[in-house]
């Protein structure tokens, strides 16, 4: 399940980052293989993902963009950001990691206090992990069918 994850994040961040690469090159932002390829995956953090993904092609753009091009950049961040969290993670992540979503949630809420930011990125793979060990410990198996779908 945890490779399923991995797996699954890393081919969002691929497709994103090469779709970002090809964006920042139609719109002339500066070292756009660099800045498509770090935007790409910082889309990936929850939460925050957007905000992080906009930092790279603004702060490169400022000095050197015209305002049209800069506000298509942050368009197309925002854009690929929707689509990566509404379309390639069900796709990708959904049907492998078998969570629910309200588990999901309270994972991410409960980490992200606890650890902040690495909670947020470790939330999921956490939950994963507690259903696979609640899967074979006989008197944790109905928190295990609640974590799961």
């Amino acid at each position: 399940m945890l490779r399923s994850f991995i797996v699954g994040n890393l081919l969002v961040g691929l497709f994103i980052s090469g779709a970002s690469v090809a964006v920042f090159g139609l719109l002339h932002v500066p070292f756009f293989y660099f800045i498509g390829f770090l935007s790409g995956f910082l889309s990936l953090v929850p939460y925050l993902g957007v905000v992080l993904a906009l930092g790279p092609p603004v702060l490169v753009g400022l000095g050197q963009m015209e305002t049209g091009d800069l506000v298509m950049t942050i368009v197309a961040v925002m854009g690929l950001h929707l689509f990566a969290l509404n379309v390639l993670f069900p796709k990708f992540l959904g049907s492998r990691l078998k969570l629910n979503p309200l588990a999901v949630t309270i994972a991410l809420l409960f980490w992200g206090f606890i650890w902040g930011a690495v909670g947020l990125v470790l939330a999921v793979p956490i939950t994963a992990a507690m259903k696979i060990i609640f899967e074979h410990v006989e008197s944790m198996r109905p928190y295990a069918n609640w974590i799961g779908e």
